[in-house]
């Protein structure tokens, strides 16, 4: 499995308005479904990172460039779920439902979504 570098913060709200938007996207349709008031001049920035870090390819059509994810969603949530449990709950996905129980993060309808995707998982 490739390795998928992390993503700030920043970058990660540019690749959800993508992986959000039918692709190609261009920098001003991110600009325009930025939750921040971003300058054109960051969200080319973040543009550019994303293409270095290979999670977009760029291809200029005239003056204008198109941006096309290279990694999906779903790739990305696996490996950052993943790391996430390694690094913040040793690994151990029940001290991470635990963590959230404790806190009072979880609901009765969480509880039973939880139920209910494992059942489906037939475990």
């Amino acid at each position: 499995m490739q390795e998928i570098k992390r993503l700030s913060d920043a970058e990660l709200e540019v690749m959800q308005i993508i992986w959000a938007h039918s692709p190609p996207i261009t920098a001003a349709d991110v600009q325009q479904n930025a939750a921040k008031d971003w300058k054109a001049t960051s969200v080319l920035t973040f543009l550019s990172r994303l293409c270095e870090k290979g999670f977009l390819r760029c291809e200029k059509e005239g003056r204008q460039n198109f941006y096309t994810p290279l990694i999906g969603r779903e790739a990305y949530l696996q490996r950052e779920s993943a790391s996430f449990v390694r690094r913040l709950c040793g690994g151990s996905v029940k001290n991470l439902v635990a963590s959230l129980s404790d806190a009072g993060e979880l609901t009765d309808s969480d509880i039973d979504e939880l139920r209910a995707f494992l059942d489906a998982q037939g475990r």
